[in-house]
């Protein structure tokens, strides 16, 4: 591992239960001498990726700020998508979120406001837990093989998630079903008296899920809207957002 890459680990310490962490955390979570975490807590410090919170302490900087700017500006899905997503969010009056997996992580980058100032447990940014809501649903089901099988084990290791206890032939089942369906739709799982419906981003090739747009409003809101229209509507989003992508790769560099 490069030094650069150690560095950097240091952000992997933080989470939504870590906001702040000390020297001496890093030094023990990390197998570091006091000496090369000062050394590399000032780098980070320096290129505004940390900054010093209290005594002793560290949140992380305004250049993580900066970068998220610019990734909304950029980011392809929602460079693609963000028109449609709000298309879809007024035609149904429920949120639409677009959501990624990254490195066994699953997080909200965009979402629209819904028409019922719903308030949902885990919003931008905030890391999702595996398999429970239909866009965490949908995403770790399109891994396949060893990936899928390495999310089963971890999710068989949080006892707070309702599914640690299956086989992984029935997860590998459930994931299959998913995949085939090409959607997900879930109650409660992660708002209490919510529904959610998601589908993959997959590219036009067939070759990549590059993310997943979903739906979700109140369970009641979901009664005055036939299903299987709203299914159908964000099916098309996430194809035309598909299509969108493919164009915008196509275009030649100036």
């Amino acid at each position: 591992m490069s030094s650069l890459s150690k560095t950097l680990g240091v952000l992997d310490l933080f989470g939504p239960e870590q906001l702040q962490v000390d020297p001496e955390t890093i030094a023990a979570r990390m197998g570091l001498s006091r000496a090369t975490v000062y050394r590399y807590v000032k780098d980070l410090c320096e290129a505004g990726l940390l900054t010093r919170v209290g005594a002793g302490s560290y949140g992380l900087g305004p250049r993580i700020i900066e970068l998220d700017w610019m990734m909304r500006q950029y980011d392809p899905i929602l460079s693609a998508g963000r028109e449609l997503m709000h298309e879809l969010a007024d035609k149904t009056g429920l949120a639409v979120f677009a959501s990624v997996f990254y490195d066994g992580h699953i997080i909200n980058t965009y979402i629209t406001e819904s028409h019922d100032a719903s308030h949902f447990a885990f919003g931008r940014g905030h890391p999702l837990p595996l398999f429970r809501g239909a866009q965490s649903k949908v995403l770790v089901a399109s891994q396949k093989g060893k990936r899928l099988q390495k999310l089963h084990e971890e999710i068989a290791r949080d006892p707070s998630n309702p599914y640690s206890a299956c086989s992984w032939s029935e997860f590998a089942r459930m994931a299959k079903k998913i995949r085939k369906d090409g959607y997900s739709i879930t109650h409660d799982e992660l708002n209490t008296g919510h529904t959610g419906i998601a589908a993959p981003i997959v590219s036009v090739d067939e070759k990549e899920v590059m993310g997943s747009i979903s739906a979700v409003g109140t369970t009641a809101n979901f009664r005055l809207l036939r299903q299987e229209t709203v299914l159908d509507m964000l099916i098309d989003t996430t194809r035309r957002i598909a299509q969108n992508i493919h164009a915008q790769r196509s275009i030649p560099a100036a």
